[in-house]
């Protein structure tokens, strides 16, 4: 057997066994490699993000990227375990600023967390205040709908800072942090705190701490769980006529690739028709928990929204869409709103980037997790002791709005945030603050 197959081997071996973290028969907390081996898969890990990424220095300054660099090698020893040298590398990868390069959300991560050291509530982080969104198995001490001040003594602010860190957004945005945040909150404050062996939190209204009872089961949600009081819409493409002359078109993702493509075009084409033959003056285009797709399918979208020839990218390292866009001939000619969130990255930024510099309506929601500019094109690598596996931005893309800038996402012209009544009342607060705007338009 070659050697090539036997590290193969390995690191099939050891990425099923991440896998298969909830298994009583591994202690994530004594996992070890050597540290000649960690050191070698630090190397290679460092070399394949900088020789990789086309700008690994964007976004954090040289210096400081090399410094931090330099600090976590300075920490790894034969005791570092598989779970604190993970929590290294993903502080690394998070200083590209590249929402296209990372770990893989923190799914790695979270296989380490077994059941009884998880963080035993669901929470969300709503304008840097963290509020209780589920108690689970600790219903009998605390409710839905708390705030809560500190964990085993540490500051929410303090918690959440350190969490920030090792968490990859596009140009560092914090909006997209905070979703990821809250969707793996059982498995982030472990790894904040060090896996403590309880948990103990201090809430708005009791001055004494609040000892929370382990869990004995979870399953993650959805990390794309949307509210749905004021929609009918469960699939990724919909539209829904609301209010007299009005209508949502709700469009979850653009990833339509290859034949399916034709399942998307088809969509926009007769939704369009359908808006047409209703007579709409108002359209809601709600683009929130988008992560992106192809930038043809944002542009067969783009084309019914304009009434003026335009071009779609300025740069992108395959002369695509670079020419002239036109118009489709059944293009929209009411008032236009979007929907966006932390979620929408990549080609829902570049659509959005558009959609803004040509001032094609209102914007509506949070800051969206991307803008302009992205290097995407990502290929994936695993580490050959660890297993770890993780992905790299390859090609760059930048759309033609011009007024744009790098280093934030697309900002809405109305901040609306829910909040975490709305939250459990199953309230889709942006939504309804869009129609409101519709209503004071009509008046």
């Amino acid at each position: 057997m070659t050697r090539r197959i036997c590290l193969f081997l390995i690191s099939i071996t050891c990425l099923l066994a991440v896998g298969k973290a909830q298994s009583a028969a591994t202690d994530w907390s004594s996992t070890t490699f050597s540290k000649a081996q960690y050191l070698e898969d630090y190397q290679q890990f460092i070399d394949t993000i900088l020789n990789t990424h086309p700008h690994p220095f964007k976004f954090t300054p040289e210096r400081l990227f090399l410094q931090r660099i330099q600090a976590k090698k300075e920490l790894i020893s034969d005791q570092t375990t598989l779970r604190e040298y993970i929590w290294y590398c993903s502080e690394i990868m998070a200083l590209l600023g590249c929402s296209h390069s990372s770990l893989g959300w923190f799914n790695q991560e979270d296989a380490m967390v077994p059941i009884a050291q998880r963080f035993p509530l669901e929470a969300k982080l709503i304008e840097g205040r963290l509020y209780i969104s589920d108690p689970l198995n600790n219903r009998d001490s605390v409710d839905a709908g708390t705030e809560i001040f500190s964990i085993n003594g540490q500051p929410i602010s303090e918690i959440t800072a350190i969490a920030f860190k090792h968490i990859n957004s596009q140009a560092h945005i914090s909006s997209y942090k905070r979703l990821l945040f809250d969707s793996y909150i059982t498995s982030y404050i472990p790894f904040v705190l060090n896996f403590p062996r309880g948990y103990e939190i201090i809430v708005r209204g009791q001055e004494r701490p609040i000892q929370l009872a382990p869990l004995v089961a979870y399953k993650n949600k959805s990390r794309y769980h949307r509210i749905t009081s004021n929609s009918h819409c469960k699939e990724d493409l919909c539209l829904e006529l609301k209010h007299p002359a009005a209508a949502v078109l709700t469009i979850k993702r653009f990833a339509y690739y290859g034949d399916r493509l034709s399942t998307y075009t088809n969509f926009i084409d007769s939704s369009f028709a359908e808006i047409q033959t209703h007579d709409i003056q108002h359209l809601i285009i709600d683009l929130r928990f988008n992560g992106g797709g192809p930038s043809t399918a944002a542009n067969h979208l783009l084309k019914y929204l304009v009434d003026k020839p335009y071009v779609y990218f300025h740069q992108n390292d395959f002369g695509h869409l670079k020419e002239e866009q036109l118009p489709n001939p059944n293009t929209f000619k009411g008032k236009l709103y979007f929907l966006i969130d932390g979620e929408g990255h990549s080609t829902t930024g570049h659509f959005m980037s558009l959609v803004k510099a040509l001032r094609k309506g209102t914007i509506i929601g949070e800051e969206l997790g991307s803008n302009h500019f992205c290097t995407a094109n990502q290929k994936k690598f695993s580490l050959t002791h660890t297993g770890i596996s993780f992905h790299v931005a390859r090609n760059t893309f930048v759309t033609a709005a011009k007024a744009s800038i790098d280093s934030r996402g697309i900002l809405p012209d109305h901040f609306v945030t829910q909040s975490i009544t709305d939250h459990l009342n199953n309230v889709d607060t942006v939504l309804e603050y869009t129609f409101n705007l519709i209503l004071q338009s009509k008046d």
